[in-house]
């Protein structure tokens, strides 16, 4: 595997989703508003990317000087140890006459660097873009959200605040992800600095990206609680609340979605997202159904979209993970799709 293959699968980029999918949907809604720059758009997209991945293994990195043994050596009942964190962190080993690929700390921290810096590139492609087709104040309000979104990642599971080990690891990745994405993609491709519509529709579907981590919680809070880690779910302890929680995520983005019509801002158009409504609910009730360990059938339905190799998901022992956060990505994925697809389809009948 190559070096940059290497650093990308175990950046996480099973997660991208969660960060592209509400930058492209900004981009989108962006389309037929005063001042795109519509070039900017895929510099915009890949930075955002980088910077995801590149905080991905920002927090392997602190979570490694926070505790160095890795996650299976804590606990191998873990999805979250096995599959996520620090694994590819040691000392390079032979097994099975094949050569283990292990990175050092230093080479992890280089790595970060690299993706961070290839982000700080794409940024500065934007800045430099919104200069000169809008004049400097332009690029003001990109420098604001991108330092804002660089303090709150590093904080995530760096020093000073370490966000993710009180409790609020999921918020921050909602608010990163959500307002903070999406309304600095606008200020990068119209120079607006700030939208009510943005806002409401970014908490909206930030939400929906809190939702994918935190039903990852309830359903690890167990697991989290041998691994020292302090997540929302565990911030909860009453499993009422946590499902309670899980229904208001999933459920905001709808009513985000009503205020904005309602407002004058959106096409009851819109409201065509009403169709993965059925998917939300019935996450809350499966979820509901794990957490207080009753009877399921954790068999995949047409109508959850995707769920990846299923089979092999259920030879390693972790459909019983996968099912629920297959499906609260998916649910994610359609509810911007039919945004993206509404907003795209009005501005060709209005052209």
């Amino acid at each position: 595997m190559s070096q940059i293959g290497f650093w990308i699968k175990n950046a996480r980029s099973i997660s991208l989703p969660q960060s592209a999918l509400p930058c492209l949907t900004a981009i989108v809604l962006c389309i037929g508003q005063e001042g795109f720059v519509w070039w900017l758009a895929l510099p915009i997209l890949l930075g955002i990317c980088a910077a995801h991945l590149g905080m991905n293994l920002a927090d392997d990195y602190f979570d490694y000087k926070h505790d160095p043994r890795t996650r299976a050596d804590i606990s191998s009942s873990s999805v979250r140890a096995r599959m996520e964190k620090c694994h590819y962190l040691g000392e390079r080993q032979e097994a099975k006459g094949e050569r283990q690929e292990k990175a050092t700390l230093s080479e992890l921290g280089w790595a970060i660097v690299g993706f961070l810096g290839f982000a700080a590139l794409m940024g500065a492609i934007a800045l430099v873009g919104q200069w000169l087709v809008h004049g400097w104040q332009a690029t003001i309000s990109i420098v604001i959200y991108a330092l804002l979104g660089l303090f709150v990642g590093i904080n995530y599971s760096g020093k000073p605040l370490e966000l993710g080990y009180h409790g609020l690891g999921e918020l921050v990745i909602g608010l990163m992800f959500g307002p903070l994405n999406m309304l600095g993609v606008q200020a990068a491709l119209t120079g607006t600095p700030f939208s009510w519509q943005m806002l409401c529709m970014s908490v909206g579907i930030g939400c929906m990206v809190t939702n994918i981590v935190y039903v990852h919680s309830v359903m690890e809070v167990h697991a989290d609680a041998e691994l020292g880690k302090m997540t929302f779910a565990r911030l909860l302890k009453n499993k009422t609340a946590m499902i309670i929680f899980i229904g208001l995520f999933a459920l905001i983005p709808f009513a985000m979605l009503a205020l904005g019509i309602a407002m004058g801002w959106w096409s009851p158009w819109y409201l065509l997202t009403i169709i993965t409504l059925p998917m939300s609910i019935y996450l809350i009730h499966s979820t509901r159904l794990f957490a207080y360990d009753l009877p399921r059938d954790d068999t995949p339905r047409w109508w959850m979209g995707p769920m990846g190799d299923w089979e092999g998901y259920k030879k390693a022992g972790i459909d019983w993970f996968l099912y629920r956060w297959l499906l609260a990505r998916n649910i994610c994925t359609f509810f911007c799709l039919v945004l993206m697809i509404v907003h795209l389809v009005q501005l060709g009948i209005m052209n």
